[in-house]
């Protein structure tokens, strides 16, 4: 099971993706890809959902870089990436 540490280097290592659909939330919440990194950086996990058919996935609240909350849905994926899978405005 992966600390927000362990993501956070994901992160740093540039060992990370976006799904299309966190894309297109970010771009509805007008949040940028180091907002992303920001949040994953400052944030902490603060739930954990296990996923018979993945990996656990892990909900991330942070601060993006102007200081509005935001909320990351991220996952390790079999090759050790870190998959974003969605992004929101808390």
């Amino acid at each position: 099971m992966a600390k927000i540490n362990d993501l956070g280097r994901k992160v740093a290592l540039g060992l990370y993706e976006l799904s299309s659909h966190a894309k297109t939330e970010m771009q509805a919440d007008d949040f940028s890809i180091e907002d992303v990194r920001q949040g994953i950086y400052s944030g902490r996990i603060v739930e954990r959902q296990r996923d018979p058919l993945t990996s656990t996935k892990y909900c991330v609240s942070g601060k993006a870089t102007d200081g509005r909350r935001i909320g990351i849905v991220c996952r390790i994926t079999e090759l050790g990436y870190l998959r974003i899978i969605t992004v929101f405005e808390e």
